[in-house]
């Protein structure tokens, strides 16, 4: 197989420094229409990809210079294989594989630990569901070392089974089944987090309407690894919910929360707001709002700017930066999907008696709010960008976020399209920012997926170019010269 190596120089000034992007780009593999994969991340010194093709589970690895340098085949245990995650060790020593495969017609939860050379140096069957009676939503939640997993199984809407994972000693935390009050799954759940300990926090949203807009609160329930239990609640307020993302700070042991909140309706979001939460004594927990400054609300909304009731729509929150001193950055993005009939689809109607519609996908500005443990405001910005596509999913768009400790790079397809500018915003924590057009994808045939980026040292990431079946890995490394 042709193997090549393209490595391309691009110098950007940052402060003082200059700063070349050195990228190195492999071969295309071909992608089975029913090929899944995950980018497991850079481990002895290669960069590693797993592939689950339906009956096939295939580890390939790529040296320093991007070529593929060996790929196998892993023997998983019992049929029916459902992968749930790749958890690469932090020391580089090895991953972490789990799944679900079926035996004799019961479903088990496996455990396996491979060093780099994808062999297998431990295994465990951890969980027997049994018998599923449907088939079940899975969500996996890390905690931030990386040794603690959280695997929640949703048979019925009304409970929800939490597993606990410890990687490190390759054992149970818990088992255990939560059935709050008045409780559906799909409408209640907000988010759940676990920390490096393993103590989990399940998420629960109240009342966030507006004809309860004085009763909306948060509920929390935790569940430590020697099976304490507890719940406490987090009200809002006179406010309601327009955006929430909930972060543990293990540092400062509290349950972080930075959102967007909405006095009126649900239109557009009014400020933003910040909770730090000492799980212990969270009696006295209140959010702090900030509306949002009037020339932040003109400069997003523009000729749409209202006077009388100021606010920003389509805003989300993407992302929380935790501080050290228990301040913190709520990253949001503005983002829509539009979904439209065309003349083509209306002849599919005639000829396929269904619809198909086409769906616009706009990804633009993105806005940082830094804030200071007690929720008073440090800085604010906007990173200004502006992406649009049609019917892929919006995976070409939004950002990487690239941390170190000097500054956050977010990294981005300046268009989605075959030949695009990929840029560049590098903050620091000071809150101020450039911006940097890095290189041009002209002729060297790539289409940048920096959402599913992983981040492998603090100058180096993995990103996926992903076109038509065919996929190239694509390392970035900052050197400074």
């Amino acid at each position: 197989m042709h193997r090549f190596l393209l490595s391309l120089l691009f110098l950007t000034f940052l402060c003082t420094s200059v700063r070349a992007q050195v990228l190195t780009v492999s071969d295309e593999l071909i992608m089975r229409s029913d090929t899944e994969y995950d980018l497991i991340g850079k481990l002895g010194g290669q960069v590693l990809l797993m592939q689950d093709r339906d009956t096939k589970h295939l580890l390939t690895a790529f040296d320093r210079n991007m070529r593929q340098s060996w790929e196998k085949e892993l023997e998983l245990r019992g049929r029916n294989i459902r992968l749930l995650t790749t958890v690469s060790k932090q020391d580089g020593t090895g991953f972490h594989l789990v799944y679900i495969f079926r035996n004799g017609g019961r479903n088990f939860l496996q455990l396996d630990e491979y060093n780099p050379a994808g062999n297998l140096k431990d295994s465990t069957t951890l969980v027997d569901f049994g018998v599923f009676t449907s088939a079940p939503e899975d969500e996996i939640y890390r905690s931030e070392d990386e040794t603690k997993l959280l695997l929640m199984i949703s048979e019925q809407q009304n409970k929800t089974r939490c597993i606990g994972l410890d990687l490190s000693t390759m054992s149970l935390l818990y088992d255990h089944e939560l059935e709050p009050e008045k409780f559906f799954f799909s409408d209640d759940f907000m988010q759940a987090e676990i920390s490096n300990t393993g103590e989990l926090f399940f998420v629960i949203e109240r009342d966030n309407f507006k004809s309860k807009r004085k009763e909306h609160k948060y509920e929390v329930m935790t569940l430590a690894p020697n099976l304490s239990f507890s719940t406490f609640e987090l009200p809002m307020g006179d406010s309601l919910t327009y955006d929430i993302y909930f972060r543990y700070d293990n540092k400062n042991k509290t349950l972080t929360a930075g959102g967007l909140y909405t006095t009126k309706d649900f239109t557009q979001a009014s400020g933003y707001f910040w909770i730090n939460v000492d799980p212990k004594n969270a009696s006295s927990a209140r959010p702090d709002f900030t509306p949002f400054p009037l020339t932040l609300v003109r400069n997003i909304e523009g000729k749409k700017y209202n006077k009388k009731s100021p606010g920003i729509d389509e805003l989300s929150v993407r992302d929380l930066v935790l501080r050290q001193d228990g301040g913190g950055l709520i990253i949001t993005e503005r983002n829509r999907q539009l979904e439209r009939r065309s003349n083509a689809s209306r002849t599919q109607v005639i000829n396929n008696y269904g619809i198909r519609p086409l769906v616009d996908y706009h990804y633009d500005e993105l806005i940082v709010f830094s804030v200071h443990p007690d929720g008073n405001t440090h800085w604010t910005n906007i990173l200004h960008k502006k992406q649009y596509s049609q019917d892929d999913g919006g995976v070409y768009s939004s950002y990487f976020l690239m941390e170190n400790p000097r500054s956050l790079r977010f990294l981005f397809n300046d268009e989605i399209r075959f030949e695009n500018t990929v840029s560049e915003y590098v903050v620091n924590g000071r809150g101020e920012f450039d911006r940097n057009s890095l290189f041009h994808t002209r002729d060297l045939d790539l289409r940048l997926r920096f959402r599913d980026g992983v981040q492998v040292a603090a100058n180096e990431m993995i990103l996926p170019s992903e076109h038509r079946n065919r996929l190239r890995l694509v390392k970035m490394t900052y050197e400074v010269k």
